[in-house]
């Protein structure tokens, strides 16, 4: 497919965008941009939202979590993946029946591991007032920054002069532009290995990696949450979104995840199930971090159950699953393969950032922000 560019600078930042972009959604997202990037924001100055979501981890952080601005603070669950993001439904109940055949609600979406912020909108706001992570002290303190900005210029006749001198208009502003820049196709490619393969091309995924595919889809039982499906995307996600317990090692303090926010003892310990795209590139593993390999995960997944004293210790031991995990009977060559499979969701837009360059490049064809408005939520 061949396409037309045109070349504009989009809050700042000299860009080529695609012919049917309007100018106005893609300066938004020049200037989230800008704010992704900025690092005089936090107090003290020195913390960004590139701080903690590096490129070359899949916009993953590396460490088990990210220090704060403030020296000696830290988060305390590992900071997640961007890429995809954008297509994390809206948290919502979704009603099913148990075994039973009584009607059950069980919650599926939202951002953050305990979904808190029913949508991107919600999330992207709540780091730059978070004590542990930018620290800014209010709503006035933020807007403040921005108007003293290296591309306040840029941002101001974005803005207007009458929302640039309401902090609350102005910060709404910049929280759009964040949410407009986590939407460019660069976060959703759907450049890996896999993608090729469920396109037709046998060839695309090793010998290894298609055996690790039929493990995750039969006796490993992965893709009963790590969905191979589509649903408001064309492609799968592979995530269902959903929330579970999976008895990570315990690592400092209880973290109650979703229970902390539905107040609910069942929901002790649950966090949502991640996509596994890139998965490969974002070590540590989950919500704490404490797992340093992707073959530690598979590995816990299949013998959890039967290897306690190698795991340690969960904070929650009554709300853990034992119906999907813990004791799946994979041989080793088996985990071999899913392993090797991990690699199989890697996204090449990733692994060939060039020199010089902070963000992978845009395969020919992904949709416009635009073009895939209706499948944001």
């Amino acid at each position: 497919m061949n396409t037309q560019y045109l070349a504009m600078i989009a809050g700042g930042v000299f860009a080529l965008v695609p012919v049917g972009v309007c100018a106005e959604e893609a300066t938004l997202a020049g200037l989230g941009r800008r704010i992704f990037l900025d690092t005089s924001l936090s107090e003290p100055a020195g913390q960004g939202c590139i701080s903690c979501h590096s490129p070359a981890s899949a916009f993953a952080d590396p460490r088990k979590v990210s220090p704060g601005a403030v020296a000696g603070k830290e988060g305390r669950r590992n900071a997640p993946s961007l890429m995809y993001a954008a297509l994390i439904p809206p948290l919502k109940l979704e009603d099913t029946y148990d075994e039973n055949g009584e009607v059950a609600y069980i919650v599926e979406g939202g951002l953050f591991y305990d979904g808190r912020a029913h949508t991107q909108l919600a999330q992207v706001r709540q780091p730059f007032f978070d004590q542990n992570e930018m620290n800014i002290a209010g709503p006035a303190e933020l807007a403040a920054k921005f108007r003293k900005s290296d591309y306040a210029g840029e941002f101001k006749k974005l803005a207007g002069e009458k929302e640039w001198g309401d902090d609350a208009e102005l910060n709404e502003l910049a929280y759009k532009a964040l949410v407009e820049f986590l939407r460019e196709p660069l976060f959703r490619p759907f450049s890996a290995p896999i993608d090729d393969y469920w396109g037709g091309n046998r060839k695309a995924l090793t010998l290894s990696q298609r055996r690790g595919l039929d493990v995750f889809e039969t006796s490993g039982a992965c893709s009963k949450c790590h969905l191979v499906g589509v649903s408001v995307w064309p492609k799968p996600l592979l995530s269902d979104y959903g929330y579970d317990n999976i008895g990570a090692p315990s690592e400092s303090q209880k973290d109650p995840g979703l229970g902390g926010v539905t107040g609910l003892k069942e929901d002790l310990g649950q966090f949502r199930v991640p996509s596994l795209r890139n998965v490969a590139l974002t070590a540590p593993y989950f919500h704490n971090g404490s797992l340093k390999t992707i073959r530690e995960v598979i590995e816990f997944y299949n013998k959890r159950n039967l290897e306690p004293e190698r795991w340690g210790a969960t904070d929650f031991p009554e709300t853990v699953n034992h119906e999907d995990m813990g004791d799946l009977k994979l041989s080793d060559q088996q985990v071999d393969d899913l392993v090797a499979l991990m690699d199989g969701f890697t996204d090449r837009t990733l692994l060939e950032i060039k020199p010089g360059e902070l963000f992978p490049g845009v395969p020919e064809g992904v949709p416009s922000n635009r073009g895939a408005r209706g499948v944001f939520s």
